[in-house]
């Protein structure tokens, strides 16, 4: 039985699933703290015990799943591992994004973002600062390590990993974004391995006589 700081985290985690649907299919507007209290289990006055209110609860959605969480798993071990390997980076970086646009609780994320975008001029500068200074800033120190290590040629580290993060983010829009309905993992999965090989042949190294193999890794 969970107790203490562990049953926090965990309230906490179910007002945050609840508030990502209730939000995506009734707006920001449209869903009442009452209503959300009790989608958890919760009276209404409990739930301010996690957070201050529905703008807490939005910008706490931005963290767990905008660009901040992706900034975070980019400073973890898994991506110390390959700091001085370009493919090895660019690979997991497509990998972990794949799933995450994969989860229907970001896709519901995304529809969010997209319908209360206007409304909170804070939260809306809130995740341009983690998209475009924050995760942008974390790949350009990878891409500059890269360069300075003679395992990449990048004129401008940063503009280089602009375009790496544009090119996906073209992906995502083609897949997931603009259509009714989102493409099948395998389809995205192929159209990434397309986007890798070309970027990475576009930034490798090359040496007389060096035979490049393919640079993605297909994985199931």
């Amino acid at each position: 039985m969970k107790t203490g700081p562990a049953l926090v985290k965990d309230t906490r985690a179910r007002i945050l699933e609840a508030a990502l649907e209730l939000f995506a299919e009734h707006g920001f507007a449209g869903t009442s703290v009452r209503r959300l209290a009790r989608e958890v289990g919760l009276r209404e006055s409990s739930l301010y015990n996690h957070f201050a209110g529905k703008e807490a609860i939005y910008h706490a959605l931005i963290d767990a799943y905008g660009p901040a969480s992706s900034a975070d798993r980019l400073r973890g071990p898994r991506y110390a591992e390959v700091k001085d390997d370009p493919a090895g980076f660019c690979r997991l970086y497509v990998e972990d994004l794949l799933d995450q646009w994969s989860d229907p609780r970001e896709q519901r994320f995304q529809e969010l973002i997209l319908a209360e975008r206007n409304r909170f001029e804070g939260e809306r500068a809130h995740y341009v600062e983690a998209l475009f200074s924050d995760e942008l800033g974390v790949v350009t120190r990878y891409f500059s390590g890269f360069a300075q290590g003679g395992q990449i040629t990048a004129a401008n580290p940063g503009e280089t990993a602009r375009l790496f993060m544009a090119g996906l983010t073209f992906i995502r829009l083609e897949h997931y974004i603009m259509p009714a309905k989102a493409s099948l993992r395998a389809r995205v999965r192929a159209a990434l391995d397309r986007f890798l090989d070309t970027f990475l042949a576009l930034v490798a190294r090359s040496q007389p006589g060096d035979a490049h193999e393919p640079a993605t890794a297909r994985r199931s």
